[in-house]
C-alpha cells in the first residue's frame, strides 16, 4: 500500500545533505527525495568544516572517503544529525573506526537508493528542533542551546529558565509559575527573574523572549520546528 502525498507534506522544508563522488548514485538519491524534499544539496567532496545545523539529514556514499575524514567532520557535531551511509558492501565497513558518528542506517547501493526516501522519511518525521532567527536552534533531544554549530553558554538556571519556557511555548508564563517551577519555590524576586531574562537576550537576540506586562514570558513566535 502506497502512502498518500499529503502523509509527507510535512517533510517538506527539511534539508538533506548528499555526499557522494558517484554522479550516477547522487542522481538516483536525488530523485527519490526531489518528490518531497525541496531542499537538496550535493557535494563531491567532504569539506574540513561543514555547517550541519543547515541539515537534518545527511547522506553519505563512504565508499569515496577516508574513515579519519568522516569521523574529522561528523564526531563533533552537536546537533547528532542523523546519518544514512550508502555502500556496496555493508560487511566492508569499520564501525570501530566511524565512533561518534549519529549514523541511523546503512544501505546497499542496489534497487534501495530508489527508495531511499521512504528510509529517510523514517529519519525525518521526528521534529527535534527549534530553529530560530539570526542562526539560534533549541534541540529538543538533548535540551541544548545553539548558535551556528556551537553550544551557547547558557548557566544551569538560564537553561533551565529557557527550557521551561520552551515546553511551554504555547503560552504566557506568569513569574509565580517560574518561581515554582525553575527556582523550585526557593526564593526569588521578579526582578531575578528578569536578570536571568535578560542574561539568555545578551547570548542570543532580544527579541528571543517576549514579556507581557503584568503577565509574564513567553518565547517569541520566530521560530519554527523541524
Amino acid at each position: 500500500m502506497t502512502m498518500k502525498a499529503s502523509t509527507y507534506q510535512f517533510v517538506e522544508d527539511k534539508s538533506v545533505l548528499v555526499i557522494g563522488k558517484d554522479n550516477s548514485v547522487n542522481k538516483r538519491v536525488k530523485r527519490s527525495l526531489a518528490d518531497h524534499i525541496s531542499n537538496i544539496d550535493i557535494l563531491t567532496d567532504i569539506p574540513s568544516y561543514l555547517n550541519l545545523s543547515k541539515y537534518d539529514l545527511v547522506i553519505i556514499d563512504i565508499e569515496y572517503y577516508d574513515n579519519k575524514d568522516l569521523v574529522h567532520t561528523f564526531s563533533n557535531d552537536f546537533y547528532n544529525t542523523p546519518i544514512i551511509f550508502l555502500t556496496s558492501d555493508v560487511n566492508s565497513v569499520d564501525f570501530n573506526a566511524l565512533y561518534n558518528i549519529s549514523v541511523k542506517n546503512i544501505l546497499q547501493k542496489d534497487e534501495t537508493l530508489n527508495n531511499i526516501f521512504i528510509y529517510s522519511y523514517i529519519i525525518l518525521q521526528k521534529k527535534d528542533k527549534l530553529i530560530f532567527k539570526n542562526g539560534y536552534l533549541y534541540s529538543l533531544k538533548d535540551n541544548r542551546f545553539y548558535y551556528q554549530n556551537r553550544e551557547v553558554a547558557l548557566t544551569k538556571l538560564e537553561l533551565k529558565l529557557f527550557e521551561f519556557l520552551v515546553k511551554n511555548i504555547n503560552r504566557i508564563i506568569s513569574y509565580e509559575e517560574i518561581r515554582e517551577k525553575v527556582w523550585d519555590n526557593n526564593s526569588c524576586t521578579i526582578y531575578s527573574v528578569r536578570n536571568v531574562i535578560n542574561k539568555i537576550r545578551e547570548k542570543s537576540y532580544y527579541e528571543i523572549i517576549s514579556n507581557f506586562s503584568k503577565q509574564g514570558y513567553t518565547i517569541n513566535n520566530d521560530y519554527i520546528y523541524i
